[in-house]
C-alpha cells in the first residue's frame, strides 16, 4: 500500500467521482451530494488533473464516460461499498450469535451469577457458550490481551485501558464460630491479635482492609490464605480463626446455627 499516494490525494473525492460517473450530470451529482455546483465543478476539475483525464465529456446534451472512466467505475464501486460497510454499525443479534464467553470470577462469584445467567442465556442466546475461570495472579494481564472476556470481582484499581463498573455493593462482616470467645463482643486490641482468614485470589499483597490498617499504622495477624470463601467457611467452623466476608454471602450460606457475625471495631472507610 502506497501511503504516501494515499496521504496526497483528498480521498473524500473519490465519493464525488462516483456520484458523477452514476448522475453523468453535475448538477444532479451536486444534489445527490448535497453540494454547491461550482464546488462540485471543481472538484471534477481536481479529478481531471489527477487521473490526467476528463473522465466525462460531453456527448450531444449529456455527459459520457470516458474509457478510463469505465475502467475506473468497477473498482470505484466496490472500494466504496467496502468502506460503507467498514463504517456501518454492527449490530449484535443474541438469538443467533454463535460465540463463547470467558468469565473469571470466586467461588462465590460463580454460586450467585451462573444459576441466573445460565438460564437467561440460554433464553436468549442459545448458541453462546460460558466459560467460567479459576481466579490467578494473571487474569489482569490476560484481560488486557483479550484472552478473558469478563472479570466479576470486589473493588479494584484496574489500568485506565481496562473499563470497570460497580454492579453492586455489599457490606463486609466478621465471621466466626457459634461459641467463639469474641463473638458477643470484639475490641480492637482483640481483632488484631486473633487468627485471621484472608480470602486472597492473587495469594499475596495486602487487602483493603490491611491497606485501612496500616494507614491507621494497625497490623492483623493474617493466618491463612484461601482464594475460596466456601472452604473459609469450614475452617472457621473448626478453629477461632475470623473471616471478614460480603453480608450477602453470609446472609445466604452461613448457617447461623453454626456462625455468628461479629461487629468490627474500626471503621471501613
Amino acid at each position: 500500500m502506497d501511503f504516501n499516494a494515499l496521504n496526497r490525494f483528498d480521498l473524500n473525492t473519490l465519493v464525488a467521482l462516483k456520484a458523477l460517473l452514476d448522475e453523468r450530470h453535475v448538477t444532479l451529482a451536486s444534489n445527490t451530494l448535497s453540494l454547491t455546483q461550482s464546488a462540485l465543478s471543481r472538484t471534477l476539475a481536481r479529478l481531471r488533473q489527477y487521473f490526467d483525464d476528463p473522465l466525462l465529456v460531453k456527448s450531444g446534451k449529456h455527459l459520457s464516460l470516458t474509457p478510463k472512466a469505465v475502467r475506473l467505475y468497477e473498482p470505484l464501486t466496490l472500494v466504496l461499498e467496502q468502506v460503507s460497510a467498514l463504517l456501518k454499525p454492527e449490530y449484535f443479534e443474541p438469538e443467533s450469535a454463535k460465540d463463547s464467553i470467558s468469565i473469571a470470577t470466586n467461588d462465590y462469584g460463580s454460586h450467585t451469577l451462573l444459576p441466573k445467567l445460565v438460564p437467561l442465556l440460554n433464553e436468549v442466546a442459545p448458541g453462546i457458550q460460558i466459560n467460567t475461570l479459576e481466579w490467578r495472579s494473571s487474569l489482569m494481564n490476560e484481560l488486557e490481551e483479550n484472552k478473558v472476556d469478563l472479570i466479576i470481582a470486589g473493588t479494584t484499581s484496574p489500568p485506565q485501558n481496562i473499563y470497570q463498573k460497580i454492579i453492586a455493593n455489599d457490606d463486609i462482616k466478621g465471621l466466626v464460630r457459634k461459641g467463639h470467645p469474641n463473638e458477643k463482643s470484639l475490641s480492637l486490641a482483640q481483632y488484631l491479635t486473633l487468627n485471621h482468614i484472608m480470602i486472597s485470589p492473587n495469594g499475596s499483597g495486602p487487602s483493603e482492609v490491611d491497606k485501612i490498617l496500616s494507614i491507621k499504622g494497625l497490623e492483623r495477624k493474617v493466618a491463612l490464605r484461601i482464594p475460596h470463601f466456601f472452604a473459609a467457611l469450614e475452617i472457621i467452623a473448626k478453629t477461632d480463626h475470623l473471616v471478614l466476608l460480603p453480608e450477602h454471602f453470609i446472609r445466604r450460606y452461613a448457617d447461623s446455627s453454626k456462625f455468628s457475625t461479629v461487629a468490627m471495631p474500626f471503621d471501613f472507610t
